[in-house]
């Protein structure tokens, strides 16, 4: 019996040891995005400065992960982003959550126009399946700047 509980003893201190090692992790933080930017006219939009945020409540892209214009087309891409921490695991599971925001130039304001998250879970990460938008601007009163809408 005592042979026993010392090996318990033992392997208890080797799973609180091994839990608190340090290891590295990466983790998609907003996919490849793609898509066109146009005026409600229809008319493709170009030279539109484009912001992706991935810091919580950076609603309005003041710290961009990245950036980029649109081209004559309207069209733009940004690629993934990732991000890679040294973990340390405190328990048997810790839950993690994603999102970024997506932030369009209009009359020389930065303004927030769409945002995806992830759920809650352990393994919580952006897919590297590019998500594709339409975003267009109107110059309408009472209406958002910009709408961006997420096609399947």
């Amino acid at each position: 019996m005592r042979q026993l509980t010392g090996m318990l003893a033992t392997l208890v201190v080797a799973l609180g040891v091994w839990a608190c090692l340090p290891f590295s992790t990466s983790y998609i933080t907003s996919p490849p995005i793609a898509g066109v930017y146009r005026a409600e006219t229809g008319e493709a939009l170009s030279g539109v400065l484009l912001a992706i945020s991935i810091a919580a409540g950076d609603s309005l892209c003041a710290s961009p992960a990245r950036l980029t214009a649109t081209d004559s087309a309207g069209a733009f891409s940004f690629p993934a982003t990732e991000g890679h921490d040294a973990v340390i695991v405190l328990g048997p599971s810790q839950d993690r959550f994603f999102g970024y925001s997506f932030c369009a130039r209009v009359s020389s304001t930065m303004r927030f126009v769409f945002e995806e998250h992830t759920e809650v879970s352990p393994t919580a990460s952006f897919s590297r399946t590019p998500v594709s938008l339409t975003c267009v601007e109107s110059r309408t009163p009472n209406t958002p700047a910009v709408a961006c809408t997420k096609q399947s």
